[in-house]
């Protein structure tokens, strides 16, 4: 790093040279040879405003998305006076690739933790709001197109396809409240991890009427107003508590009964468990692992069979159901 420092200061007439060159040639619109000087003044230190916004423009005209949004986080993350100027460009380019979201949280950051000078606070909210639209657009496009695909897997039977469709409803912004949806969640054919996906989407819809659903030949109805959570914390926090001593002896078979514990909750939701019945399924949780890696012995497999065996089956029927959608 001296010697770049060194190589301006002994050879001003040379970067000053570089730099007229570099600006000539993107007056004739040879970026390619702009971008040549620049990076050789980059390369030798030079860091001017000038010089990072002109080596930046050539990026962005000779098609160089990712080096050009490298270097545009690199100057945002100084935080030096040319902060709002440097975001200004990132989200245009952005923008021009039709990264709306990124667009979006580009500038909701950059608002919240600087001052942007008035002329380009204005131009960056009025790229927020074209953003915004434009990926609501894209977002209802995106959602017919979806729905449709999730039709046919259903039709198709294939539970993965029904998931993923699911899913990726639930990272867009769009989302209603359809009929399919509520169907899905009576219909017994449908698999319980799939109706688990959908609950995940009506959690982030909040819909104003509750929900019926069916698992396991058991019924329920669903009110997200009165709802803690599709998969509730404090189910999670009420069987590990029984596991603590667990935690200090043995973190990872802990780790593992945490998964195991995590894809349970994802199949049965929400017939879980009750509270007088966590310290119960703590212990199957632990006599599965153990039997999962045959540390058990024979005595200990007859005196656990009568007191956990509802556990032990349903944990078993968990892993199976929750493996044929995530190929755990």
């Amino acid at each position: 790093m001296e010697e770049e420092r060194e190589k301006v200061i002994i050879f001003p007439k040379w970067k000053d040279n570089l730099e007229e060159q570099a600006k000539k040639a993107m007056q004739e619109n040879q970026f390619d040879e702009a971008y040549q000087y620049f990076s050789q003044l980059t390369e030798n230190g030079v860091s001017s405003h000038e010089v990072m916004t002109g080596k930046l423009i050539c990026m962005m005209e000779l098609n160089m998305q990712k080096e050009a949004e490298d270097l545009c986080e690199e100057l945002i993350a100084n935080k030096d006076q040319y902060f709002a100027y440097y975001v200004h460009i990132y989200s245009t380019l952005l923008f021009q690739s039709s990264k709306y979201k990124e667009v979006m949280y580009l500038i909701e950051d950059a608002l919240e933790q600087e001052d942007i000078p008035d002329h380009i606070n204005e131009q960056l909210r009025h790229m927020y709001q074209l953003s915004t639209e434009l990926q609501q657009q894209e977002d209802k496009q995106s959602y017919i197109e979806i729905e449709k695909q999730l039709e046919e897997a259903i039709t198709e039977k294939n539970d993965r396809k029904q998931w993923y469709m699911i899913k990726r409803l639930i990272q867009l912004e769009t989302k209603n409240d359809k009929k399919l949806f509520r169907e899905m969640l009576q219909d017994p054919e449908i698999h319980p991890v799939v109706k688990t996906a959908i609950l995940e989407y009506y959690e982030k819809l909040n819909p104003s009427t509750s929900l019926h659903i069916e698992k396991f030949d058991l019924l329920d109805m669903i009110d997200f107003k009165e709802l803690d959570s599709v998969l509730p914390t404090s189910f999670f926090t009420g069987v590990t508590k029984y596991l603590e001593d667990l935690q200090q002896q043995d973190p990872t078979k802990y780790q593992m009964i945490q998964f195991i514990l995590e894809r349970f909750a994802y199949v049965y939701t929400p017939f879980l468990p009750q509270k007088e019945n966590y310290e119960l399924l703590a212990e199957s949780l632990q006599y599965y692992v153990n039997r999962s890696f045959h540390f058990v012995e024979d005595n200990d497999d007859r005196k656990t069979s009568l007191m956990k065996e509802h556990y032990l089956k349903m944990l078993d029927v968990s892993e199976t159901l929750y493996g044929t959608i995530l190929d755990v």
